[in-house]
């Protein structure tokens, strides 16, 4: 009895999510890091605040898998001398500055994580008659590996995490938040190291 009853709803529930559709931007990075060697400094992320301790604990666990004792954290290393910010895709000559500013360290991790659109939650009651428009969460993450001895960019990666409800029959529909986007997308990009790399 319980499975006659079962199976409908969980037809329900299906026909009532929205699934997360994750983008790699980046189609030209085709090779991962080299993780054998070197000094590896992580900048401070720039992230939205309710999910800033979250990203800033996995990225650490993450490369720290690879990495062991040979990554450090930007506030956790006295003497660094950096701007406030380090914008994505810099010149060869702000390379260098990072270079100056990180005397020791032999690459560089830049992460930047956004919300791009926040239109629902993650239980959506607005009756359908009532919405006539398409309504989206949408996330993106990107990740940056300097080598600072070479003053190159050797791993640029970009991911967008979108889930969308279109005007349809359903009063309640299941989506991901833009904060679960955003962490999803940034363990898209995580994969895609972790496949492409040189580990110990």
């Amino acid at each position: 009895m319980r499975k006659i009853f079962f199976l409908p709803f969980l037809g329900l529930l299906i026909q009532s999510c929205s699934f997360p559709h994750y983008i790699i931007q980046n189609r030209a990075q085709t090779t991962g890091l080299d993780f054998t060697r070197g000094k590896w400094l992580i900048n401070d992320i720039d992230c939205p605040g309710n999910v800033y301790k979250e990203l800033t604990l996995m990225s650490y666990k993450d490369f720290g898998n690879y990495l062991q004792d040979r990554l450090f954290r930007l506030y956790d290393v006295k003497g660094i001398i950096l701007p406030p910010k380090i914008d994505f895709n810099p010149s060869k000559k702000f390379l260098k500055e990072i270079k100056k500013g990180c005397i020791g360290f032999d690459y560089f991790i830049n992460i930047r994580a956004g919300k791009l659109k926040e239109d629902i939650g993650g239980i959506d009651l607005t009756p359908h008659n009532n919405s006539n428009k398409t309504r989206t969460n949408e996330s993106e993450v990107l990740i940056e590996v300097y080598d600072l001895n070479l003053t190159e960019i050797i791993y640029s990666q970009k991911v967008i995490g979108t889930t969308t409800i279109a005007n349809d029959n359903q009063d309640v529909h299941f989506s991901k938040t833009s904060r679960s986007l955003l962490l999803g997308a940034y363990n898209k990009i995580i994969n895609d190291i972790d496949k492409r790399s040189i580990k110990n």
